[in-house]
């Protein structure tokens, strides 16, 4: 993968300090292009066709077509036999002059060919405009700037930054964060600032300087239609094992990481068929019940791969920090960023590629979560005022007995379409209304709302996988690993495969207690049983035992002596760790406190 820049006018000069700024997304080649319209920059990590054609901006033959590119097209071959058919000529082995020729013969319609993970801008000189477009499930990055005049995009927000414009806090945005950890699906931290939504693309017009379009061009609706477990088996299987073997395509070497989890084994399995001497790599945490390690030993030994274990402790959390708020230029509040940036540090000491289990999860139903959201479902047996009562009768009572009940009483004061964006909140209503000063039913709508489903399963796995997924997970996994120059591709993430397992009935996802039902029966035979049935463990950080001892400091430091702003009151916050009796665990969104006002000093008082 790449970093990519770009804006409405022409400054050679900026463009390259701009490029620099992303220089661990491609320190491979650069390259730079201006006119009187626009200038474009281009940070290339180079994957495939390692030689000098590749290097970008890339022009059409008579260089009236430019695009600056950030992914990998994995059917590319078969794309450029079809316009070879039509006449067209190529001088690379790209996929990258596929896209420009590609959209010289299809226009945006390009979009519906292409299957992999990309962020692009390409500049059409003959009319005039700039043509955006993000993947389809959010893989990849972009961010766009407008003001009304200056239009400005990047693969990271520093980019934006970088670029002159007057730096403004988006309140909704940082409300948004401190209830979830992450950004808004659309909007940035940073005022005028925004994300090209995943499946979407817009058309710049450079002489009106207007968003000329903005439009969806891939989604996704869960539907029961498929409910024969063996059909869906056969599914699983040949739709996964072609996407990991597309994956593979690459002029440098390709490993995985391998959490010992269900979906990371998984990929190992199938890519283990294909590739001798495969690398895998996972951590080791210093506490116990957050450790994985011995089950990606068991797939390791299975598979006959070349291992490689990292050791994770709360050292790698304070040295490590400094660094990530710099490559997190927005604020990030899911721990587990750390460990895989560690990971990708190791992988790319031995390869440029690795392949990952993102997206298991959100697609088969994975998540304890939709467990928990399973149980409002007795709500609707009785009537909603006796949740108000018993919520306001207990809500003054702290003892840790009752946190569960009260949350759930909670929960069943809310209207059936926000309850999902509460259970996935890091604070409750009365939390939120004290450390903000708002009501949460306009972010609870902003989370989930649009993408409500009266199924309680298929509301849960259709807003996980349009909000958490890529807000969350992808971007997380895009920063921590292109900040080692290190390119992942998530098997699962086809959308091919999507588009066939989101037709799965809800009971082939989630039966009885067992998440993931008809995934793990289609890869028995393949994996062993202690990795396929054992106990569901998240890739989490031990936090509520690093905040009562090794990173007890950081706490004081940047969370109950913090005074460079008033952005929000997190007066309650203080006095529960002061007390050290939390009652819950508010390790969460203490993390996000922290790391707001570490990312405040870096990128907004600096």
């Amino acid at each position: 993968m790449c970093g990519i820049i770009g804006f409405n006018w022409n400054d050679l000069l900026r463009v390259k300090k701009l490029a620099a700024l992303v220089n661990h997304r491609g320190p491979d080649q650069e390259g730079a292009y201006t006119d009187k319209n626009v200038s474009l920059g281009h940070k290339r990590l180079s994957i495939i066709d390692l030689s000098e054609k590749g290097k970008q901006p890339m022009s059409s033959s008579d260089q009236t077509i430019w695009i600056t590119y950030n992914g990998e097209i994995f059917n590319f071959q078969e794309i450029k036999k079809e316009l070879i058919s039509k006449g067209y000529k190529f001088k690379s082995k790209t996929d990258t002059e596929v896209i420009i020729e590609g959209y010289k013969e299809y226009g945006t319609k390009i979009l519906d060919k292409l299957n992999g993970q990309f962020a692009f801008c390409i500049y059409d000189k003959k009319k005039e405009q700039l043509f955006l477009a993000r993947d389809r499930i959010g893989i990849n990055p972009l961010y766009y700037y407008f003001d009304g005049n200056k239009f400005i995009f990047g693969s990271e927000l520093k980019i934006i930054m970088g670029a002159g414009i007057k730096k403004e806090i988006n309140r909704f945005a940082l409300n948004y964060y401190l209830m979830y950890g992450h950004t808004p699906r659309k909007q940035s931290i940073l005022e005028n600032t925004y994300k090209l939504e995943p499946g979407h693309f817009m058309i710049f017009d450079l002489k009106n300087k207007k968003i000329k379009k903005y439009t969806k061009y891939w989604g996704i609706h869960l539907t029961d239609e498929i409910k024969d477990e063996k059909l869906a088996k056969k599914i699983i299987l040949e739709k996964l094992d072609e996407s990991v073997k597309k994956r593979l395509i690459a002029d440098v070497p390709v490993g995985a990481f391998l959490s010992g989890g269900l979906d990371s084994s998984a990929v190992v399995a199938l890519m283990s068929k294909y590739t001798k001497n495969l690398n895998t790599f996972s951590i080791k945490f210093d506490y116990q019940d957050f450790d994985e390690s011995k089950y990606a030993e068991i797939v390791s030994k299975k598979f006959e791969t070349k291992h490689h274990v990292i050791k994770f402790s709360a050292k790698d959390v304070k040295e490590l920090l400094p660094k990530l708020v710099y490559h997190y230029d927005e604020p990030f509040g899911d721990p587990s960023m750390i460990p895989t940036y560690l990971v990708s540090k190791v992988a790319k000491q031995h390869v440029t590629v690795s392949l990952s289990g993102d997206g298991g999860d959100e697609l088969f139903g994975g998540y304890n979560s939709y467990k928990h959201f399973r149980l409002l479902n007795f709500q609707k047996y009785y009537p909603a005022f006796i949740n108000k009562i018993l919520y306001k009768l207990f809500k003054p009572i702290k003892n840790h007995f009752f946190v569960k009940p009260r949350a759930f009483w909670e929960l069943g004061t809310l209207p059936k379409k926000h309850k999902f964006a509460r259970l996935m909140s890091y604070l409750s209503m009365d939390e939120f209304k004290q450390i903000t000063g708002e009501d949460p039913i306009k972010y609870y709508e902003a989370y989930g709302g649009a993408y409500f489903r009266k199924n309680y399963l298929d509301n849960a796995q259709t807003i996980d996988i349009h909000t958490y997924l890529p807000d969350n997970n992808q971007t997380k996994v895009d920063r921590s690993s292109m900040a080692n120059s290190l390119e992942t591709r998530p098997p699962i993430l086809d959308h091919e495969l999507i588009e066939k397992a989101t037709k799965f009935h809800h009971s082939l996802r989630l039966k009885g207690r067992n998440g993931k039902y008809i995934f793990k029966k289609a890869l028995e035979g393949i994996l062993p049983k202690k990795v396929l049935y054992r106990k569901k463990q998240g890739f989490g950080v031990p936090l509520k035992y690093y905040f009562r001892n090794e990173l007890k400091d950081m706490v004081y430091e940047y969370v109950i002596n913090f005074t460079e702003h008033n952005l929000f009151d997190s007066s309650f916050i203080k006095k529960i760790i002061a007390k050290k009796k939390w009652g819950r665990d508010y390790s969460r969104i203490i993390w996000s406190i922290l790391i707001f006002n570490l990312w405040w000093q870096k990128w907004m008082k600096n």
